[in-house]
């Protein structure tokens, strides 16, 4: 009987112990949600005679994401996953020769359901829309999100690494 008791217990710690991992699953459990979402050009609409903006739908941003989880979104810039904010910087000579300045910032807001990305060039010209650009969203709950502080959230890799996401 008490054999049999000690293994009742060894299968009951067992069971607690690979119960209480955490969630290591890959993109999708209960904890971590991601996706790329391609956005065509014709996508952005010109918003508020300030920026180019797209909205994407996405169910995995709840309420409770919303306020207290995690919301990372990435564009693929020549096949670099960069975080959002981000800004470009780049020049062009005109043609007196002077050489002109530019910046392009993406932002991204969220919201219960989605996000919303910003395109916005520093001269506020709308005469450039956004070419078709891809992105990753990455939904984290609250708890996991800062459980793992040693995680760099603005790399990418580092966040597939961590939480075994599926490209």
């Amino acid at each position: 009987m008490k054999k049999f008791t000690l293994i009742c217990l060894a299968i009951v710690a067992t069971m607690f112990f690979a119960s209480c991992r955490g969630p290591q699953g890959p993109a999708g459990n209960a904890n971590v949600a991601s996706s790329t979402v391609t956005v065509s050009s014709q996508d952005w609409y010109w918003d508020n005679n300030t920026s180019w903006r797209v909205d994407i739908d996405y169910a995995a941003i709840n309420l409770d994401i919303h306020d207290y989880g995690a919301v990372l979104v990435y564009m693929n810039d020549r096949n670099t996953w960069r975080q959002i904010p981000l800004t470009f910087y780049y020049s062009q000579t005109d043609n007196q020769g002077i050489e002109q300045f530019y910046s392009s910032s993406l932002e991204v807001s969220s919201y219960q359901g989605g996000v919303s990305i910003f395109w916005t060039e520093n001269d506020f010209f709308d005469g450039y829309r956004p070419d078709t650009h891809q992105f990753k969203i990455v939904v984290i709950a609250s708890g996991l999100y800062y459980d793992r502080q040693d995680v760099d959230y603005s790399n990418y890799e580092a966040v597939k690494t961590a939480f075994q996401l599926a490209d």
